[in-house]
């Protein structure tokens, strides 16, 4: 059976676009993890349980994404465009079930936590991630 001719795409120019997002999230991961850092060194100066939430909330927005990148970068089914779909939605409920369960285990497990930092890191990096996922965009284009 033939394959339609909007499946059938060079595999040499998926790699290359393959490597090109990899090198994207590696460098927007290391922005990232520097920002966390960043967050919690500043929160130390207003305590430790403040800055130990903001490494959390860094580490509970950053950890998810991580599992989201490795699953849907993972695959070499790169020629099936059915199946990439699939991949990306089972990663992303993938992703929204850990997130659940880190926050879960995370209130449950750490006493005393400061939900300030914590939630903040978690929103600044979200808002990071999109203006850093914009900025790689718009370089490559």
């Amino acid at each position: 059976m033939r394959k339609s001719t909007a499946e059938q795409v060079p595999k040499a120019a998926v790699s290359v676009r393959d490597r090109r997002s990899i090198k994207g999230f590696k460098r927007i991961f290391l922005q990232q993890a520097v920002l966390i850092l960043s967050v919690s060194m500043a929160c130390l100066l207003l305590g430790v349980t403040q800055a130990y939430s903001a490494l959390l909330g860094g580490l509970l927005y950053l950890i998810p994404n991580l599992y989201f990148a490795w699953r849907a970068f993972s695959s070499q089914d790169a020629d099936n465009a059915h199946r990439i779909v699939i991949r990306m939605y089972a990663s992303e409920i993938g992703k929204m079930m850990l997130a659940v369960a880190l926050f879960s285990a995370t209130f449950m497990l750490v006493q005393p936590l400061s939900p300030f930092p914590l939630f903040g890191t978690f929103i600044l990096l979200q808002l990071s991630g999109w203006i850093l996922q914009l900025k790689q965009c718009r370089h490559s284009s």
